[in-house]
């Protein structure tokens, strides 16, 4: 075959392969979305799905009282409590990273907690409201989250003191109308009594060795442990105090939320995560371990 042939023959097998379909790149796979997670289903009757569809739950909270409760210069709420509260709304509306935008929070005290609930300004108050019999004739109260008391610190030296027993003969401080030295009484009648003013006095009769002990409900204590670091907390309660999650009473368009909070608190307990919200805000000033209840 002559060389102008096949020039011409190897053009026209070219200008075929040009005419052939180009093949189209493979699609880049589409990632996979996160599947939201599903929103627990409630009876239209309950409680819990009058607030689904309203879309909020109203929490009252307190605002100093780390380290169970305290809000930010931003007005975040942080705590034990208000983490707790976060849970809850979680069960109420499903897993979510943005749970804070179900959550009106309603700054209360506990002198005004339970007015919270009866004038309907909140469904639910988490700020350590005591289980008292004048609190359960207004508002519903769900099963124990936190038990506390009124405790002594002593100092880290001391060996003496290790219970309620060892204060025969020994002065507790106490703070003047906290009515914590008629609860050292009742516990030791031996023991005696310092009232001053404030517990940073107390702190100071302490490290001058006019008073052997300092009394004080386990909140307060914390705060003195953390201001004096040299000293300890021993012993049993000299009261004991049970925190609730307060509800308003139970009404035909509040069926069911007593026994879903108190369900709810139960799987908390045994699922760990009380355990892991005390680690995380309270056993850091505490330095001690504690039983969910």
């Amino acid at each position: 075959m002559s060389a102008p042939r096949i020039f011409a023959l190897a053009a026209i097998v070219v200008a075929l392969v040009a005419c052939l379909p180009q093949a189209s790149p493979e699609p880049s796979p589409t990632p996979a979305s996160s599947p939201t997670p599903a929103r627990p289903r409630f009876e239209l009757a309950t409680y819990m799905y009058a607030l689904q569809t309203k879309g909020k739950i109203r929490i009252g909270a307190l605002d100093k009282a780390a380290p169970f409760s305290s809000r930010d210069a931003s007005g975040r709420y942080a705590g034990f409590e208000p983490d707790l509260g976060r849970e809850l709304a979680k069960a109420i509306f499903g897993p979510r990273q943005d749970i804070d935008t179900v959550i009106e929070w309603v700054s209360v005290d506990r002198g005004t907690a339970v007015a919270a609930l009866t004038s309907s300004q909140a469904d639910v108050v988490i700020a350590r409201l005591p289980i008292i019999t004048e609190s359960a004739a207004t508002v519903d109260l769900s099963d124990t989250y936190f038990i506390t008391g009124e405790r002594i610190l002593v100092r880290s030296t001391d060996d003496q003191i290790k219970d309620l027993a060892d204060l025969d003969t020994k002065t507790v401080c106490v703070q003047n109308g906290s009515g914590v030295d008629a609860h050292v009484e009742a516990a030791n009648d031996s023991a005696r009594t310092l009232a001053l003013d404030t517990y940073a006095s107390c702190i100071g009769a302490l490290q001058q060795g006019q008073a052997d002990a300092i009394g004080a409900d386990e909140l307060t204590l914390w705060g003195l442990l953390a201001q004096d670091p040299n000293t300890k907390i021993v012993g049993h309660p000299l009261v004991e105090e049970r925190y609730a999650i307060g509800a308003k009473k139970n009404t035909s368009d509040r069926q069911g939320f007593l026994p879903f909070l108190n369900t709810w608190l139960a799987g908390l307990i045994r699922d760990g995560t009380w355990s892991r919200l005390y680690a995380q805000h309270i056993a850091p000033l505490s330095k001690e371990t504690k039983t969910a209840p």
